[in-house]
C-alpha cells in the first residue's frame, strides 16, 4: 500500500479522501490555492500543497505545477477526488510518467471513454444498447441530413462534454443551425473541443447509473445503482439507492455496465450512466465517468463499503478480497447537494462568508462537507457546500427523515438551496417517482408568489449571521413558518 497520497482537490470530496487516508494511517498531502490555504482541509492534512493564486486554471488545474510539486514532496500516488483534473487524461499520463501512481483508470481508458463518441464506438461493439444518434464527427450540412433521419426533439452534445455542460435541446429543424453553433461555441470554450454530436431526445427519460470497480483485468463488480433523475438544467440535485425500478430491471443495468467496461478492462471506480425509458422499459448507454462521482455516499450508505478505500487498493495492485454475492444493498438512502444559491433568483450563486452552521446529525445522518462557520463561499469554484445524506429501511421513510434532516440544517450568511430542496422531497411528484430529467427546467414556474416572497424574507433574516439572545428566537419562529408552509406546495 502506498506511503504518501496527494489529494489533488479542495472542499468536502478532499476531506473525505483524507478520511479514508487517515483511517488506513496513510500520510497526506492536500492542495490548496490562496483562498483555501486556511480551510478544514488543510487543517486536517499532514501536508499542504500550495499552489499560488485563485483562479482554477492557475491552481487546481495547473498540471505542470502539481506534478513537480508531487515529485518534490515525495508523494507515491495522487487521488485527483471528481472535477477539476479527474477525467484529464494528460493528468493520469504526466503523473505516470513522473513515477507517481494515478488513483484512477489509466490515461488510455480516459481517452476511450471520456470522449462521447469513442464511448458509444465502445457501447456498439459490445452490443450496449445507444440512443438513436450521430456515432462520427459530421459537417453541418450532413449534420442537418441526420437531424431529420433521428428526428425532432434530439439534443446536441459535446463529445468532449461533461457535468452537464455542452448539451443544446432542439425542438424544430429551424433552430438546428443556431443550436449548433452555438453548441460548438460553449463546447470549445469549456473543453477546448468543439467536436459534437446529435442525440435522439427521449421524452420523460430517467436517469439510472451503476458504481463499478474495475481491476484492470477484466474482471468488474458493481454495487448497485443509483437515480439522479431530479436534475436541474443537467446538474444533478437528488440522488438516490437504489433506483426505484425493479430488480429485475436493476440486473439488465448491471449486466450492461459490466459489458461495456470488460471490455477495455477498466480499473479502478467509475460510473456507468443509462437513460432509462419507463414507458417502453428500454435503457440507453449515455456515458461513464472515469473517477469517483459526486453521488457515491448514497451507495457507502446501503452497501457499507468504503468506495475511496477500493480505489486505494486498486491502484495499489492490492487483492480486493471481494464476493459480488456478499456486496447487498440494505435499505434506501437518500442525497441531497446544497448549493450556495438563491433558487428564488433564478439560482444565482451566493458568495461570502458562513457566520454561522449546524450541520445535523443522527442516526442514518451523514453530511460530507468542509465548511464551517467563517468559512468563505468564494466565487472561484463550485458553489456547492455540503451532501447531506440520510438512510432508513424504506424509500418513504428515507424521504421522511430527510424531510426532517434539513429541518434542522442551519446556514447563515449566505443564500442556500435547503428550502428549495425541502419542497422537492416533500412534492407529490418525489415521492411518486413522477417526474423525469427534464421536470425542474420548468418547475419553478409551478411556484406560488407568495412562496416565494416568504422564501425572500427567510434569507433575509438567515443571513444576518444570529447567534444569541432574542434574535435566536426569531430565527426559531422562522424556522416553524418555513417548515410548516412548504411542505404543503
Amino acid at each position: 500500500m502506498f506511503k504518501k497520497i496527494l489529494v489533488s482537490n479542495r472542499g468536502e470530496i478532499a476531506l473525505r479522501v483524507l478520511t479514508s487516508l487517515q483511517d488506513h494511517d496513510i500520510r497526506s498531502v492536500v492542495t490548496a490555492s490562496d483562498p483555501d490555504l486556511n480551510s478544514a482541509v488543510t487543517r486536517r492534512a499532514d501536508e499542504v500543497l500550495h499552489l499560488p493564486g485563485q483562479q482554477a486554471l492557475k491552481t487546481y488545474l495547473n498540471i505542470e505545477l502539481i506534478i513537480e510539486k508531487a515529485v518534490d514532496l515525495g508523494v507515491d500516488a495522487i487521488h485527483p477526488g471528481y472535477g477539476f483534473l479527474s477525467e484529464n487524461h494528460l493528468f493520469a499520463q504526466a503523473a505516470e510518467d513522473a513515477g507517481i501512481a494515478f488513483i484512477g483508470p489509466s490515461a488510455q481508458q480516459m481517452l476511450s471513454y471520456g470522449d462521447k463518441l469513442r464511448a458509444r464506438a465502445i457501447a456498439n461493439k459490445t452490443d450496449t444498447p445507444i440512443i438513436k444518434g450521430t456515432d462520427e464527427e459530421f459537417s453541418p450540412e450532413e449534420l442537418k441530413e441526420a437531424a431529420m433521419e433521428i428526428g425532432f426533439p434530439l439534443l446536441i452534445k459535446a463529445s468532449a462534454g461533461g457535468g452537464g455542460r455542452g448539451i443544446r435541446y432542439v425542438s424544430k429543424i429551424e433552430e438546428l443551425e443556431q443550436q449548433i453553433e452555438m453548441a460548438k461555441s460553449e463546447a470549445k470554450l469549456a473543453f477546448n473541443d468543439d467536436r459534437i454530436y446529435l442525440e435522439k431526445f427521449i421524452a420523460n427519460g430517467r436517469h439510472i447509473e451503476v458504481q463499478i470497480m474495475g481491476t484492470g483485468d477484466g474482471t468488474i463488480y458493481h454495487f448497485g445503482e443509483r437515480d439522479c433523475t431530479m436534475q436541474r438544467k443537467n446538474q444533478k440535485l437528488i440522488e438516490e439507492s437504489p433506483a426505484p425500478i425493479s430488480r429485475q430491471k436493476a440486473k439488465e443495468f448491471y449486466e450492461s455496465a459490466i459489458n461495456l467496461t470488460s471490455e477495455t478492462n477498466y480499473k479502478n471506480a467509475g460510473t456507468v450512466e443509462f437513460l432509462y425509458d419507463p414507458k417502453t422499459e428500454e435503457h440507453y448507454f449515455l456515458e461513464v465517468n472515469a473517477r469517483i462521482q459526486v453521488e457515491h455516499p448514497v451507495t457507502e450508505m446501503v452497501t457499507n463499503e468504503d468506495l475511496i478505500w477500493r480505489q486505494l487498493q486498486v491502484a495499489a495492485g492490492e487483492d480486493l478480497d471481494i464476493d459480488q454475492k456478499r456486496i447487498r444493498i440494505k435499505g434506501h438512502a437518500i442525497e441531497a447537494r446544497i448549493y450556495a444559491e438563491d433558487p428564488y433568483q433564478n439560482f444565482i450563486p451566493s458568495p461570502g462568508k458562513i457566520s454561522r452552521i449546524q450541520h445535523p446529525i443522527g442516526a442514518g445522518v451523514r453530511v460530507d462537507s468542509a465548511i464551517e462557520d467563517g468559512s468563505i463561499v468564494t466565487p472561484f469554484y463550485d458553489s456547492m457546500i455540503s451532501k447531506l445524506i440520510v438512510q432508513a429501511q424504506t424509500r418513504d421513510a428515507a424521504i421522511r427523515k430527510m424531510s426532517s434532516t434539513l429541518d434542522k440544517y442551519l446556514v447563515s450568511g449566505v443564500h442556500t438551496t435547503i428550502p428549495y430542496i425541502r419542497k422537492l422531497i416533500n412534492s407529490s411528484n418525489f415521492k411518486d417517482n413522477k417526474y423525469h430529467t427534464k421536470y425542474l427546467d420548468t418547475y419553478e414556474t409551478h411556484i406560488p408568489k407568495r412562496i416565494i416572497e416568504m422564501a425572500r424574507v427567510i434569507a433575509a433574516f438567515t443571513s444576518r449571521g444570529i447567534h444569541t439572545g432574542e434574535e435566536d428566537k426569531e430565527v426559531d419562529q422562522i424556522s416553524k413558518w418555513r417548515t410548516s408552509a412548504w411542505p404543503k406546495y
